[in-house]
């Protein structure tokens, strides 16, 4: 049953294009702007920041809010308002194994893309096999964690078109209110890490803490690897019953 949840999602993603390729361009063009700045530019340590410090984080940070969130919470927003996950019920498919499958669902598609960045990615700056393997595990982790609240936000919203709306916000919040403050206070010459406290309730910190330790932008993280860990799935715990009691209702 997940495998069959799993190929429906993903035949459902493939079958709405526009709205597939409308979540892969931001990545993409960010990743051409890379390689024109590499191309134009004379300077190597400057280039070398521009794409570790800015443009690959932000690519990154756009892949996974299109997959862990906004796709997923517009296909759920439109099976709500069809009535569509009424039926379900009905059926051997239960509300847990319909998670589980959408989850893998979304998973695959994650990865294949994240993959597929990163090697381009490493083609325009040195990124090493270690650190190209433990961006893609915490990627997963952020995933881990952000998935659940798709089915939450689904299940306040009419239809998918007020979770689009709210959407387009909720990613300029998780995006821009830990690239924004890191960007100035390095500028001011003060430690962003010393401010990430107030900042601990967005998932995408410990990402983009973690993307800038493997890209040797900063020399340890805020903390350890195993703590940004445990935090995660602590956000995907919480998300995943908060899920089921809203989206279920």
């Amino acid at each position: 049953m997940i495998v069959s949840v799993a190929k429906g999602y993903m035949l459902e993603t493939l079958r709405n294009f526009g709205v597939l390729f409308g979540n892969i361009l931001p990545p993409i063009i960010f990743l051409i702007c890379s390689v024109l700045v590499k191309s134009f530019l004379d300077s190597p340590e400057t280039v070398e920041f521009m794409i570790k410090g800015q443009f690959l984080p932000i690519s990154i940070l756009l892949l996974l809010f299109s997959f862990s969130l906004s796709s997923a919470t517009i296909y759920l927003a439109e099976l709500k308002a069809h009535k569509t996950f009424h039926w379900l019920k009905r059926t051997d498919v239960s509300p847990f194994i319909y998670f589980l499958g959408m989850g893998v669902g979304v998973f695959l598609f994650m990865n294949l893309l994240l993959i597929l960045l990163l090697i381009g990615y490493a083609w325009v700056a040195s990124i090493s096999i270690t650190s190209f393997l433990m961006i893609h595990f915490i990627c997963n982790l952020i995933l881990l964690a952000l998935y659940p609240a798709s089915f939450i936000i689904a299940g306040i919203v009419k239809d998918e078109k007020v979770a689009q709306s709210l959407l387009v916000p909720g990613m300029i919040i998780l995006m821009f209110s830990i690239t924004m403050p890191s960007l100035f206070l390095t500028i001011g010459g003060a430690n962003p890490q010393d401010y990430y406290i107030f900042l601990s309730w967005n998932p995408m910190l410990y990402l983009f803490d973690t993307l800038h330790a493997q890209l040797q932008l900063i020399d340890h993280t805020w903390l350890n690897l195993y703590h940004y860990a445990l935090i995660l799935i602590g956000f995907s715990i919480i998300f995943s019953i908060l899920a089921k009691k809203i989206y279920n209702r």
